[in-house]
């Protein structure tokens, strides 16, 4: 194996975390083996990938959002990824557009509008572009080889083992790494916080001329009984999410069918202006995502020792957020670059490595599964009843909508440039904050837009009687 300051990293996990471990690590000097189950085409185009089956990932073609924290790390740490996105199709749009006159920092509040499948296109080239980088596709890992709290390698389904200095699990929510783990000896404890809800998304081609840039921001929402996220991608694409309680059978049922779920999309507020002009065309079925949940590992022990060496977890093998706040995608590559500087800070070092590496996901990561968690909480009424004006802290976000100080401090909290500590210690936002909440007739609560769970089944089931 390599050297120190030259170590040989294998990472498990071809997705968005895994290749920005890759790219980082290779464009360090190190030595770089990076091992994906899905047989992925080498020479493909975003159209080949957005196709390609991913077995290994099915959540890759669920919605998702790409928060401003990840659009300034390209920025800044891959600014040729960047721009090679941007070419690919992808796109910015600000989150600061109703705040009144542009601010200082406002290139930061920029979300990048662009399928899952076309980031890690250009990630997968970039990383294949490093010398020091070997992506091995169609590679199942089947667990870690190591003894007595180190982990030297991988071993895959064929029997064959790859060693390395370090190993990185970038294997998402469904990785098995408290198992692998306990095969040599090493308890890794997990909290877990259901979140509740599942997935039925449904993928679109917008009609040619459909102007993006045009839209109202607000493209979902949440009634209680569903929560709806409706987001634009490159390649004139759209997908759209509804999110709903696994034990709601009618529902589940009503949305699942096709036309069910495009009858919605053209109730519900948000989804809906995407169905006011020429109709959207289908791409595929409805595709259902269960088991979202809330869950941190904890690699260090109560006196804050490393419960392994050599091993390392980014993204939901790490820490996972329920889906629905988009924050997934964006946090796994903040960890790979902490991973990498953590490395860079400590080569050869693997237990100073493992406790910087830690502190820095306690810092930057962490706030997110609790903010996570308590959001699920707030937002557990099945029913639909439950309103905004319920929350005394809702004036404060209605206020938010034009307001600068609120404005941005708000799309600083929900694109994860600020954690909800930082926000709580931001003078200003407190000062307007307080003012608003002083005076809450000034800042009304809208009245709900949507329907109730009964109309909306009894509008599907009237739609469905008349088909």
């Amino acid at each position: 194996m390599a050297g120190v300051g030259q170590e040989r990293v294998v990472i498990v996990g071809g997705g968005a975390g895994g290749l920005t471990a890759a790219l980082s690590f290779g464009r360090t000097g190190h030595e770089v083996v990076l091992l994906e189950r899905d047989p992925l085409p080498v020479d493909a185009d975003p159209e080949a990938a957005f196709t390609a089956p991913r077995r290994g990932a099915p959540q890759v073609h669920q919605t998702h959002g790409f928060l401003a924290r990840m659009q300034v790390l390209l920025r800044e740490r891959f600014p040729d990824v960047f721009e090679d996105l941007l070419a690919a199709g992808g796109t910015t749009m600000p989150t600061t557009a109703n705040l009144g006159e542009p601010e200082p920092g406002d290139e930061d509040l920029k979300v990048i509008i662009a399928r899952r499948t076309t980031l890690e296109w250009v990630l997968r080239r970039a990383a294949r572009a490093e010398a020091g980088v070997d992506i091995r596709t169609d590679a199942a890992v089947q667990g870690v080889v190591g003894s007595k709290g180190q982990v030297w390698g991988v071993r895959l389904a064929d029997g064959t083992i790859v060693e390395g200095d370090i190993v990185v699990a970038a294997t998402g929510r469904r990785g098995d790494v408290p198992g692998w783990l306990a095969a040599t000896g090493v308890d890794i404890p997990e909290e877990i916080h259901e979140s509740g809800l599942m997935y039925l998304s449904r993928w679109y081609r917008l009609p040619p001329g459909f102007d993006v840039l045009g839209l109202d921001p607000k493209l979902g929402g949440d009634l209680g009984f569903v929560k709806y996220l409706g987001v634009p991608g490159d390649g004139g694409t759209l997908s759209i999410t509804l999110a709903i309680r696994p034990d709601d059978g009618p529902l589940r049922a009503a949305l699942s069918d096709p036309d069910g779920f495009e009858r919605a999309c053209r109730i519900l507020p948000g989804p809906n202006q995407f169905f006011t002009g020429p109709d959207p065309e289908p791409v595929g079925g409805v595709r259902p995502m269960g088991g979202l949940l809330n869950r941190i590992r904890r690699f260090l022990d109560d006196a804050g020792h490393p419960r392994v060496l050599g091993f390392h977890a980014i993204g939901d093998a790490h820490t996972c957020t329920n889906p629905l706040y988009g924050r997934g995608v964006s946090l796994a590559m903040v960890q790979a670059v902490l991973l990498r500087d953590a490395t860079v800070a400590h080569p050869g070092d693997h237990v100073a490595r493992a406790v910087a590496y830690e502190a820095a996901c306690a810092r930057d990561v962490e706030p997110w599964y609790h903010a996570a968690v308590e959001m699920d909480r707030m937002g557990a009424d099945p029913s639909g009843r439950t309103t905004m004006a319920d929350n005394p802290i809702a004036h404060v976000f209605v206020a938010a909508q034009t307001d600068p100080v609120l404005g941005r401090g708000l799309a600083r909290l929900w694109n994860l440039m600020a954690t909800p500590q930082e926000l709580a210690a931001d003078p200003r936002y407190l000062e307007r904050a307080a003012e608003v909440m002083a005076n809450p007739d000034a800042y009304p609560i809208p009245p709900r837009e949507g329907p109730t769970r009964d109309e909306l089944l009894d509008a599907l089931a009237g739609d469905a009687a008349l088909a």
